[in-house]
């Protein structure tokens, strides 16, 4: 066998594995239901994964359903770009309903979502992939050469946040989770356009929320949880922090969306005193995700995300990140065994006034559970120069800095 021979034999096995991985892929987002349009389907099918991964990634990673695929790294060993995972990619084209003969802006390149955009789109459509990180754009280009759609996708090095002069779009995919949404989002996407983002709508939680432009502003039409690399350049935020030392000897840090209060008197002594408990009587079936229930906690007053390498620091190794803070005392979120099947929620907490802030923490949750459990949220952007109006007074308002995103409950039940 000659060389020429041997190199076009390891070629037809390589296609014919990554064949085989992509339909295991596929018939496993459709058997657990993340995959549904046809059109997705195809597009999933006409796109090898592997083509955009790093050298050495085992060939099978980028196929499996839930795992992202690390692609460049901070000195420290954080992820600076990644190949999403597929389950999250099926989701967000979900979200975002692109059609044939569409203009596409993607925000964080990568490669394997430009590619499907590209099939989506078809050859009348077009793709605008854009990406701060030069290594991540030559990485990208390359294999869309390699799959023939570099004429369809055009892969530009740049800071999303500014304006890229590339004109008006259908859709904007963002794939890198940003605090805020420039203006200049807001003006590139066409009217009734859609824009799907993982917002970062408190600090340690994401949103990938599809709003819809109506009338300048920007509604919500679908969310799902979202788990992003945070957007780079302009539009960095780093949530202001305290950090202390638990009893265990390890960080424990409280993120705030504003600044840290100017009251905030929580201590290491503190860290280390006797916990008290409060419940709420609402119940989840183990293994549920409550991300309605950390959304509507996180953006109540007081609120910050309570991280802690060990959550015993907290009180409790079932405590969870969301908290209320006053003073020197804390609440956070607890859970314990309700039946074999089902866990309740509640709140335990440390410092003078835990007793009260607990409670307060536990009837938060119990209202949820009461009242707007089940109901999905709506999100709404109010971009700079706007007023939200129609806005429920229970509804929460967040100023950003571009503009005001606010967050209102139907009550469960009700239209």
């Amino acid at each position: 066998m000659t060389q020429t021979d041997a190199r076009t034999t390891r070629q037809a096995e390589a296609e014919s594995s990554s064949e085989v991985l992509r339909e295991s892929m596929i018939a496993e987002l459709i058997e657990s239901g993340f995959l549904t349009d046809p059109a997705i389907e195809a597009a999933f099918r006409a796109v090898p994964r592997e083509v955009f991964a790093p050298a050495g990634t085992p060939a099978e990673l980028p196929y499996a359903i839930n795992d992202v695929v690390g692609t460049r790294f901070t000195d420290d060993g954080k992820t600076l770009s990644s190949l999403s995972a597929p389950v999250m990619h099926a989701g967000n084209l979900h979200q975002a309903q692109v059609q044939e003969g569409q203009r596409v802006l993607e925000i964080g390149s990568g490669g394997p979502n430009a590619a499907m955009l590209a099939h989506l789109v078809g050859p009348t459509g077009s793709v605008v992939s854009v990406d701060i990180d030069d290594g991540v754009i030559v990485r990208t280009r390359a294999g869309l050469e390699r799959l023939d759609l570099a004429g369809r996708v055009e892969v530009v090095t740049a800071d999303a946040f500014e304006p890229l002069g590339r004109g008006v779009f259908d859709r904007i995919m963002v794939t890198v989770s940003p605090w805020s949404l420039p203006q200049t989002w807001v003006e590139q996407l066409a009217p009734d356009g859609i824009l799907v983002v993982p917002l970062s709508v408190a600090p340690g939680l994401q949103r990938v929320i599809g709003l819809r432009k109506r009338d300048g502003r920007l509604v919500s039409e679908s969310t799902v949880p979202g788990g992003f690399v945070p957007l780079q350049g302009a539009g960095l935020f780093d949530p202001p922090s305290a950090q202390l030392t638990g009893p265990s000897g390890k960080p424990v840090t409280f993120r705030f969306a504003d600044d840290v209060p100017a009251r905030f008197g929580v201590s290491d002594e503190v860290l280390a005193s006797d916990p008290v408990e409060a419940w709420s009587g609402v119940t989840y079936e183990n293994g549920t995700i409550w991300l309605d229930l950390l959304t509507y906690l996180l953006v109540q007053p007081g609120a910050c995300a309570m991280e802690a390498e060990d959550p015993a620091d907290r009180g409790s190794d079932k405590s969870f990140y969301p908290a209320l803070v006053e003073g020197a005392s804390f609440a956070a979120l607890h859970r314990r065994p309700a039946t074999e099947t089902t866990v309740e929620v509640g709140a335990i907490g440390k410092g003078p006034d835990a007793p009260r802030l607990t409670q307060r923490l536990a009837d938060t949750i119990a209202r949820y559970g009461a009242h707007h459990r089940g109901a999905e949220p709506l999100f709404r952007w109010w971009p700079a120069g706007t007023e939200p109006d129609e806005v429920p007074p229970s509804a929460a308002v967040l100023p950003r800095p571009h503009g005001t995103l606010t967050i209102s409950w139907p009550v469960a039940g009700h239209s």
